[in-house]
């Protein structure tokens, strides 16, 4: 991309490749896509959905009818069917991961296409975590006139007739070239385009990292935003020494050009943008207004004599009260919201009274852990500001033998299994094992930080942290006499921090054995 308004073309024409799909949606599906195991692939089957779940003609697409619940499928990304018993008459549980779902409105309206990202239903009847997770890539609604003389279909069947009635839509034909391409049904009708040999200058205003622990996101947030102030290559700048970029960072911030704030649970709309806060002065205590650090970066931003970029970064921003902290200003973020923008919107500020508005010129980075929290759990109004930009672990910023252990491929071989008992964002990022460069640094590695990790990954489920270690010796078993205790359920703990198995090689080795083997 050249400039902005590169950027903003090639958004227009993602737009117009996934109808109806906001920038996050459309950024997480490509980066889930293009990832070491993408969504679509050769294994792709079809099924189909309605939206009418409990045949009562509420399209829970778009209505919540008499539910006390939010069920639309748009706004939570997910489809269900409301089955709550007897013999079920479709097979609820067969969509997999990467499978295409079409969904409709009774027989003839199509209401979108989606990609499955995870299916945890249960035929026991609806509950939150009972439902088939979606990443939409089509939310255009259309008339499905090949449908006409089908009956009602709720389930997942007849998938033929329906999957060639939303063939034959013109608001649906993008999404299925798209697909074709991906599972090799056809040939790509164009060559894809060439790589930029220029340096992209150009960055989204509002964007967010996110991916599990120890993936480097605030790190990569730090350097995010001194590669938007200077300008500089993203590449170049990571080839520089790790305390270089820290200087120009420290430095940046001193001139007030950057500002870093965490979230948390207390952080509030009075410490963001402005509030009134008690100030004791020999013995008379007064109130005075102060200014937040969003608004204090703003006014600097807009005083800026060329219109230097400045950066905000937030880290833990999922951490927050997203509404409670950004209160009315969340529409201002907008890029055409801003000053300069094509519909530049200002508000009126409830301390001070005075008007507000965000200037062009500033950028905010924020970082987020999704396993505190998942993006589909962020206030909808920000995720449809922020661009998101995934971050998981990187095995090639991890040494590969120290001291006889291959930790890449122990990292690889904990991740997979994490992957299959949990979920994909609660890896092990590749930071845990930065700077580890002898069998001691790796045993204070697993005692202070991974075993930590897993322990509130599973809940002090031993049984299933030992299985993510492939029952090496770190969690041994308990002999004992409590007539309580149940004979093919065995009582386990971790070894004493003290125990010479931490500093031995073989003790990791046996994490990745079965498979090396495997590949052998």
């Amino acid at each position: 991309m050249k400039n902005y308004e590169d950027y903003l073309q090639r958004m227009e024409a993602l737009r117009r490749i996934f109808p109806g799909c906001e920038p996050y949606e459309i950024n997480i599906l490509l980066g889930t896509q293009m990832g070491k195991n993408p969504l679509i692939s050769e294994q792709t089957r079809f099924f189909q959905i309605s939206t009418n779940v409990y045949n009562d003609n509420t399209d829970y697409w778009e209505q919540t009818g008499s539910l006390e619940k939010d069920l639309l499928f748009n706004e939570n990304h997910y489809v269900y069917t409301g089955w709550a018993g007897g013999d079920t008459p479709y097979p609820l549980r067969e969509p997999k991961r990467g499978d295409v779902i079409l969904v409709r409105y009774k027989p003839m309206d199509g209401r979108a296409i989606g990609v499955v990202a995870e299916n945890g239903y249960h035929p026991d009847g609806w509950t939150e975590d009972a439902v088939i997770h979606v990443h939409w890539i089509n939310k255009a609604s259309a008339h499905l006139s090949d449908m006409e003389r089908q009956k009602q279909l709720r389930g997942f069947s007849r998938v033929d007739k329906v999957l060639s009635a939303f063939r034959n839509v013109d608001a649906y034909k993008v999404s299925f070239d798209w697909i074709d391409r991906l599972t090799g049904n056809v040939e790509p009708q164009t060559e894809p385009e060439p790589p930029n040999e220029e340096t992209d200058t150009s960055f989204p205003l509002n964007t967010i990292l996110f991916g599990p622990p120890g993936t480097g996101k605030t790190w990569e947030a730090v350097s995010y935003a001194v590669t938007i102030i200077d300008g500089e290559d993203p590449e170049e700048l990571a080839e520089k020494e790790r305390e270089t970029v820290k200087q120009r960072f420290e430095a940046l911030k001193s001139d007030g050009r950057i500002e870093f704030v965490t979230f948390h649970q207390n952080y509030a709309y009075e410490d963001f943008i402005e509030g009134i806060r008690p100030r004791l002065n020999r013995d008379e205590l007064t109130y005075e207004l102060h200014d937040g650090v969003f608004k204090q970066i703003s006014s600097r931003a807009s005083d800026s004599p060329d219109n230097e970029p400045h950066v905000l970064i937030i880290d833990e921003i999922n951490r927050g009260n997203i509404a409670k902290i950004f209160g009315e200003l969340i529409t201002l973020i907008e890029p055409s919201k801003r000053l300069g923008g094509e519909d530049r919107a200002e508000v009126k500020l409830p301390y001070s009274g005075n008007p507000f508005a965000v200037p062009s010129n500033l950028y905010l980075v924020g970082t987020m852990n999704t396993a505190d929290r998942g993006i589909a759990l962020l206030d909808t109004a920000l995720r449809r500001r922020f661009d998101f930009i995934e971050k998981m672990p990187d095995l090639r910023h991890v040494d590969t033998k120290v001291d006889g252990v291959d930790r890449r491929a122990m990292l690889k071989a904990m991740n997979e299994r994490i992957t299959v008992r949990l979920d994909r964002e609660h890896q092990i990022g590749h930071t845990y094992l930065i700077g580890v460069k002898t069998l001691y640094d790796l045993a204070e590695a697993f005692q202070r930080r991974i075993m930590p990790l897993l322990q509130e990954y599973f809940y002090d489920d031993w049984t299933k942290i030992r299985s993510v270690l492939d029952s090496n010796p770190f969690i041994r078993e308990i002999r004992t006499s409590n007539p309580d205790a149940e004979p093919d359920r065995p009582v386990l703990e971790l070894i004493p921090h003290n125990d010479d198995r931490w500093r031995q090689a073989a003790s990791y080795q046996r994490i990745y054995a079965a498979e090396q083997a495997a590949d052998d």
